[in-house]
């Protein structure tokens, strides 16, 4: 079974994007024909797209559960060498025999575990890398596979195919396949399967085409992950007067007009009024990151490798590199053996280079961590979190 891989740097890591972990299953081929055989022309063509950052996973013992202030982190030994897993607020665990969410109090020292986690990772000892699922009570089964929809096409007999974003695989389901939400447990249909759902898929054997088929009886939903906090529901009943609905409006017309594209606004930085100003682009204030950096105690360095350009921002806690042309942001804590790496995140703009300057979104100093960005009006504001 083919797999598709990126290699790129950033945060002085390297980055290894590759297919679905279970690959290397692909060598068993017992699989009932009837969910696999379906001609050409019964599907709608296929739109692959692959996912910035695909997630490795692996099994993995348990060496320690440990919590340093803020952070948690799980620390494991894989096959091949023992990786320090961060656990933020996003973090599943889900149990791999029932399917029902757990928690991290569930794992202990000793434990086998399923780990997925992004494949960016620091140069400490030992590594350390953002930690998307654990699945716990593997045991001797096969553990879920992890995906996210690319696309889902219907065939004349009325069973379903889901192509995953990354393209690796083609998952059949049929109506004996038992569709849920992880946490609501309420069944779906597989028409609830949009492009981009994550999930969990049960299955043993994948052929050995390309790209890799299987059929599975279960599968999960599982939350989209979120770049920000994620948003409490609120149980209180709220009445919405006229008044709320103007205000509102106000408010749209107030955000519609802040995001007007190469619009100019000033930028204020831990209290400081910087002289360059920032630009819309696609929504975005786009900075000049030294100025903002320099403003917010933060140190900043240039440096050139392998044909590629590098800028590091740095405070007495954490940093970030950030790799000129990919948008890709990841910030670790500079202590080594320290926990506390993020998860990358994508914000539509790569950071470039413009007369010597570097310019780059001022969202960044979110990713970060420790820092607040805010447009109000013609002004972002950058300020250090109390």
């Amino acid at each position: 079974m083919k797999k598709q891989c990126i290699l790129s740097m950033c945060l002085s890591a390297a980055i290894l994007c590759t297919g679905n972990a279970f690959a290397a299953k692909s060598e068993t081929v017992k699989v009932d024909a009837k969910y696999l055989e379906t001609k050409a022309e019964e599907q709608e063509p296929m739109m692959v797209e692959l996912p910035f950052a695909s997630q490795l996973g692996e099994m993995a013992t348990v060496k320690s559960v440990e919590k340093e202030g803020e952070f948690q982190s799980v620390l494991v030994k894989t096959e091949k060498e023992e990786i320090r897993l961060n656990i933020g607020a996003q973090t599943l665990v889900v149990n791999n025999e029932t399917g029902v969410p757990a928690s991290l109090e569930d794992i202990k020292a000793g434990d086998n575990v399923f780990v997925y986690y992004f494949p960016a990772m620091t140069r400490s000892l030992p590594p350390q890398a953002a930690c998307e699922l654990i699945l716990i009570n593997v045991g001797n089964k096969t553990p879920a596979a992890l995906h996210q929809v690319g696309t889902v096409t219907k065939d004349k007999n009325g069973k379903y195919a889901v192509t995953t974003q990354a393209g690796d695989m083609v998952i059949r389901i049929d109506d004996k396949t038992m569709i849920s939400d992880v946490k609501t447990k309420n069944i779906l249909k597989a028409e609830d399967l949009t492009k981009g759902t994550r999930f969990l898929a049960w299955y043993d054997m994948v052929t050995k085409s390309y790209p890799g088929q299987a059929y599975t009886e279960r599968l999960i939903v599982l939350p989209t992950v979120r770049v920000q906090e994620e948003i409490s529901d609120t149980k209180n009943t709220v009445e919405v007067t006229e008044a709320d609905i103007k205000n509102e409006q106000k408010q749209q017309d107030l955000n519609s007009a802040n995001l007007v594209e190469n619009r100019e606004l000033s930028v204020i930085a831990n209290g400081q009024k910087l002289e360059s100003k920032a630009i819309m682009k696609d929504g975005k204030a786009v900075i000049a990151v030294r100025e903002a950096a320099n403003a917010l105690g933060c140190k900043v360095s240039y440096r050139q490798a392998d044909g590629k350009e590098f800028v590091t921002i740095e405070n007495e806690t954490r940093k970030m590199t950030l790799e000129i042309g990919k948008d890709l942001y990841i910030s670790a804590a500079v202590q080594e053996g320290m926990v506390g790496m993020t998860a990358p995140v994508t914000y539509g703009i790569a950071p470039y280079i413009i007369d010597g300057k570097t310019y780059a979104p001022a969202d960044l100093f979110e990713a970060l961590v420790g820092f607040d960005t805010v447009v109000e009006d013609d002004t972002v504001i950058i300020s250090v979190k109390k």
